[in-house]
């Protein structure tokens, strides 16, 4: 797998940061950057990640509908990769998929999945996944 460039690298970083603020809008900005660029795998994760901050965003903007068709969008993403059987899943993927579906679970029984995904920004995402995906 190529390594991201420095510019790529910033961006993704930038996102983190983003994401760890709450500014789910400028995250998906600063990984939408990079995404664009992508194929195959890699674009896949980082279009689900770019789908699972715009969940958040709609959440904290009360549309609920939104935030669940993002997340849901990020659940299938995250399946699909997880069922290629001729290589090991990333634990980025694992780690995804979960908050997707903690995060979708939550909001549909009512209950703030905010502060999951605050947690989830700022103790599970980190920048070794630049690289292991």
């Amino acid at each position: 797998m190529t390594a991201f460039d420095a510019q790529a690298l910033a961006s993704l970083r930038r996102g983190l940061e983003h994401f760890r603020a709450r500014d789910y809008f400028a995250a998906h900005d600063d990984w939408e950057e990079v995404w664009r660029e992508l194929s195959g795998r890699r674009r896949m994760f980082w279009q689900a990640m770019i789908h699972l901050v715009v969940g958040g965003y709609h959440y904290t903007n009360g549309n609920l509908r939104g935030c669940q068709g993002q997340w849901q969008k990020a659940l299938q993403k995250c399946a699909d990769l997880m069922q290629r059987d001729d290589e090991p899943v990333p634990e980025p993927i694992t780690y995804l998929y979960a908050m997707a579906h903690e995060g979708l679970t939550m909001a549909e029984s009512r209950e703030n999945p905010l502060p999951h995904l605050e947690t989830f920004a700022a103790s599970v995402v980190s920048e070794d996944w630049f690289t292991l995906v």
